[in-house]
């Protein structure tokens, strides 16, 4: 580590910490901060320290292990978490921190879906993780979700945010505060409820008839069962027809260099063939089409963030068809996969 990285990560730390501060995401002693310094190096708030009030002293570098390159300094209490993050993740800066509403939300809720189109794309839905201790001990469920998302909820204890840096992650924290707000204001109107669509039907394939049927991911028999309970619905047909669904899309799987394209017209799949010459080409890694297809991630919120990559086409032109291509992954999650 450079002097130069040091005091400008210094000064970061302090400024986010302040700003969370005055934004009311943290209050008192909460919270607790840290970014990357180096491959096994680490800039984390201490313990005890006030966020909003930070000076150098209260920072403390750490190595992979937790352990201050000062031996006079002790790190956060929630070291640990953070150092499980920083190795389970391609996280570069972390903040923990205390949201309010985020937190009595989490009491009463498993997660949270946003209302907005921006909130769906940047935080997706957000699970609300148990928390019984006063710091993280499960650190595992913690990772487990960070890989797939920006950000999760501790029940009853607060946010973990990840970013390429504070800014980021300061900002998905704002926002999922902002999100949470948002929907409770939402809720006070009188016979108000929140955005609902029809449950997909159980695709009606003969395989998945079965309690434990399952089809490998991309293979042909996956792919017809994906095009059948598309065009068995309804709902996906009339969206697809109000917005001109015209098109072709290619499914890539870059794991075995599997490429399926459907092609669409006027609401209904007209066919599916094995290639990737789409108008539209999506391509990700198993993990991430497994984590999909478990409807633990949404198909919108994995390309924004990366996950998936769109390698053809435009995101603002496939967004024209947001309604029946959300409709029909909703119904793709519904069928089981090995």
């Amino acid at each position: 580590m450079t002097i130069r990285n040091s005091q400008f990560a210094i000064r970061d730390m302090v400024r986010w910490g302040k700003l969370l501060f005055e934004r009311r995401l943290i209050s008192g002693w909460g919270g607790n901060l840290s970014c990357r310094l180096g491959k096994d190096r680490f800039l984390i708030t201490g313990q005890h320290a006030p966020l909003g009030f930070l000076t150098a002293r209260d920072l403390v570098e750490i190595d992979r292990t937790g352990r201050p390159v000062k031996k006079t300094q002790q790190a956060s209490s929630e070291t640990r978490v953070h150092l499980a993050v920083y190795n389970g993740t391609e996280a570069r800066a972390i903040i923990h921190a205390h949201p309010p509403m985020v937190l009595s939300f989490s009491l009463a809720h498993s997660s949270f879906i946003p209302l907005s189109f921006e909130e769906k794309y940047t935080l997706g839905e957000v699970p609300v993780v148990p928390q019984e201790t006063p710091t993280v001990t499960d650190t595992e469920s913690v990772v487990k979700e960070l890989r797939l998302r920006p950000v999760v909820i501790l029940r009853g204890h607060g946010t973990v945010a990840v970013g390429k840096d504070l800014r980021e992650a300061f900002l998905l924290t704002d926002l999922l505060e902002e999100a949470v707000r948002c929907q409770y204001f939402q809720n006070l109107k009188p016979n108000s409820h929140g955005p609902s669509a029809e449950p997909p039907p159980k695709p009606k394939t003969e395989k998945a008839a079965g309690p434990n049927a399952a089809y490998a991911l991309f293979s042909r028999e996956h792919i017809r069962a994906l095009v059948e309970s598309a065009n068995s619905d309804p709902q996906f047909q009339s969206a697809g027809r109000e917005s001109g669904l015209t098109t072709s899309l290619t499914l890539h799987l870059e794991d075995t260099d599997t490429p399926w394209t459907v092609h669409f017209d006027e609401g209904r799949i007209t066919r599916s063939e094995r290639g990737g010459e789409g108008e539209f080409v999506i391509s990700g890694k198993r993990e991430w089409w497994e984590a999909i297809f478990q409807r633990r991630i949404d198909p919108f919120l994995a390309t924004q963030q990366g996950k998936l990559r769109l390698k053809r086409g435009e995101l603002w032109q496939l967004s024209r068809w947001f309604k029946p291509f959300q409709r029909a992954f909703a119904l793709w999650q519904s069928i089981p996969v090995k």
